[in-house]
């Protein structure tokens, strides 16, 4: 009698034992970028490559489009655990960890290979401490592009031909920082209201990448745009400390490992659309024009003075050596 009470204990813990090894993993993934946007055909990649290598216990189910919610929202729920995943823009991560207000200091990065080589390298090492503080685990840095100005009004070729345009920014301190230093009426409006505020002409004008602009067909109404790539803005690729727990190490390798292969996959896609999103722009009769950048530059000072009080002079002076070093 004890020895057959014996065998059914011994095999009640090892099916115990290997349906819990062996129990899927699931992970909600939220972010903002449309489905048809590059950032959600990464996700994809990233959501199918991750279950086929982990044998189907790790799996990614994508919410596009906010579909769990706005933004700062999303990124909220990751911290708090609620959701696992997110790919959060750089200026809702500042509002937790101010630092990354960083990245977004106006005419810091040259050109895409010069953010690539910052955000893959020094400025990950330097902020994935600090996020790990608030509970996130540092993935890696998806592209969201650099950001170019329309508007309904007039071609701007200098700082000059946006004096007193109402130009909308995001609720950011940096994007709005650098649109006032060179003469902008800032007025903040929620993304979500964006396109309608454009056509209704609530503001002059506004600022995103080309993507954007094109995918939202922004240009309808903005017959003008000019290329001054004066800040960058990334996608964020995190996931919460809780959720992180949840795999054991070689599951966690593939994680980064596939986070890493989207992030490249989003950048290539990005990149070679924006290309061909200007030229059918500029097709369709949108006058698109490349000013000098020096002019813009030069007035960035106020910009500065306001990001150096936000993140910390030692902050802004490291990012800038950071910067110039990965040149």
């Amino acid at each position: 009698m004890r020895s057959s009470i014996k065998k059914g204990l011994v095999t009640a813990l090892c099916v115990a034992w290997a349906s819990s090894s062996f129990a899927t993993v699931e992970f909600k993934l939220g972010h903002f970028g449309a489905e048809s946007h590059p950032s959600h055909i990464a996700a994809m990649q990233f959501a199918k490559q991750v279950q086929a290598r982990t044998d189907g216990e790790v799996e990614v189910e994508l919410y596009p489009n906010n579909a769990l919610g706005s933004p700062p929202e999303v990124l909220e729920q990751v911290i708090m655990g609620v959701v696992d995943m997110s790919l959060s823009g750089q200026d809702q991560l500042a509002k937790h960890v101010p630092l990354f207000d960083v990245v977004s200091i106006p005419f810091s990065l040259a050109n895409a290979e010069h953010a690539d080589r910052v955000l893959d390298g020094p400025f990950k090492e330097w902020a994935a401490p600090e996020l790990d503080k608030i509970g996130l685990v540092y993935l890696s840095s998806w592209d969201w592009g650099f950001r170019q100005l329309t508007n309904s009004v007039r071609p701007i070729m200098s700082p000059a031909d946006v004096k007193g345009l109402k130009i909308r920014t995001p609720p950011a301190m940096t994007y709005q920082a650098a649109m006032q230093a060179i003469g902008a009426n800032v007025q903040t409006i929620s993304f979500s209201e964006l396109v309608m505020a454009m056509r209704q002409g609530v503001v002059d004008g506004q600022e995103n990448p080309i993507g954007v602009i094109y995918s939202l067909k922004l240009y309808e109404s903005q017959k003008y745009i000019s290329i001054i790539n004066y800040l960058y803005s990334s996608m964020v690729h995190v996931v919460s400390s809780d959720a992180w727990s949840q795999l054991n190490a070689e599951q966690q390798q593939i994680v980064r490992e596939e986070s890493d292969s989207a992030r490249l996959l989003m950048r290539k896609l990005m990149r070679e659309e924006e290309m061909k999103q200007i030229e059918d722009m500029r097709d369709k009769g949108i006058v698109i024009d490349e000013p000098e950048l020096g002019p813009f530059q030069d007035m960035m000072d106020p910009a500065y003075e306001q990001i150096k009080k936000k993140v910390g002079e030692d902050n802004f002076d490291k990012w800038i050596a950071m910067t110039k070093a990965s040149m």
